[in-house]
């Protein structure tokens, strides 16, 4: 199979059903992609700090992934990793308590996974590591649409929390024959959230505008999402790579050329945003993976709900 990419091999010859570790097993990311595992007949340890439910046939691991003892028990033995697990977003005044536990959690998770030998490590990183979602001044991207090497201008501990990470599996793909995968994902969430969330801030809540502005009007659906990161685990990729990876276009009914002018006039255009172009570019993932995300907005719903 010489000369196909990992998307192609992967469809080709299925890898044999693996043994992953799901951290954050429960929330929002791992809830779908845990219960995609369990549909595709991988054998799952399931992790979260929290108890919760899972699909029928498991166990959920409750700890603190912070404990490299217990990050190492439910590691250990596993093919590969999806880490989902961290707090999402910089609630503590201090930036203190999200910035301990997203980089001790995670720096902990890529120790026992190159220690257990795992093949491979997905986890999740964040559009927010570029820095406008949580800052506390408005901030713009520098050009659009922002691509992977775009500067990381965190002022907050959630977005150097991101920055981190993604610099510690850099470390540990050196120190070890384990491939890290960091996905800078946009809002991600079910359908009908995403469109509740839409149909606010498009119709009803300027402050929510604001707030969509800050994230870029960037979405995800988990279930997208979550094909992602099974498809990555089962790839032949190799080192550290980072993918930014979101729905192609954005969650508003304005056009982005418009919506840019209004909330991001000094970004520096450098494409066609004419219509509802999103303002991040996944390029880099659909040129090595190749899977686009299935589900999108039905736009023409959210204009005309009230």
């Amino acid at each position: 199979m010489a000369g196909l990419s990992s998307l192609q091999k992967w469809s080709l010859a299925r890898l044999a059903t693996m043994k992953i570790t799901m951290t954050g097993a429960i929330g929002r990311i791992g809830k779908v992609t845990t219960q995609l595992l369990v549909d595709r007949g991988h054998e799952v340890v399931a992790v979260d700090i929290a108890d919760g439910p899972v699909p029928a046939g498991i166990k959920l691991h409750v700890g603190d992934l912070t404990d490299l003892d217990f990050a190492d028990k439910v590691v250990a033995g596993s093919d590969a990793v999806i880490h989902m697990a961290g707090i999402p977003s910089p609630r503590d005044e201090r930036q203190y308590n999200v910035y301990k536990n997203n980089v001790n959690s995670t720096f902990a998770i890529f120790s026992a996974a190159a220690n257990a030998k795992c093949r491979v490590v997905a986890y999740a990183s964040s559009c927010s590591a570029y820095g406008q979602a949580w800052s506390d001044e408005w901030s713009s991207p520098l050009y659009a649409p922002m691509t992977e090497p775009h500067p990381l201008m965190c002022t907050e501990s959630y977005s150097l929390c991101k920055e981190a990470n993604e610099q510690a599996a850099l470390m540990w793909s050196k120190r070890s024959d384990t491939t890290f995968v960091g996905f800078r994902f946009p809002y991600t969430n079910n359908m009908d959230e995403l469109e509740d969330f839409a149909i606010k801030f498009n119709h009803h809540d300027a402050e929510l505008a604001k707030t969509a502005a800050k994230i870029g009007w960037a979405y995800l659906d988990a279930r997208d999402a979550a094909a992602a990161l099974e498809l990555t685990v089962r790839s032949d990729l190799k080192g550290a790579q980072v993918f930014n990876l979101m729905a192609p276009d954005t969650m508003a009914i304005e056009t982005t050329d418009k919506l840019l002018a209004k909330y991001h006039p000094t970004t520096e255009l450098r494409g066609d945003f004419s219509g509802y172009q999103s303002i991040f570019s996944s390029d880099h993932w659909l040129e090595v993976m190749g899977y686009k995300p299935q589900h999108l907005f039905d736009r023409e719903k959210i204009r005309n709900a009230k």
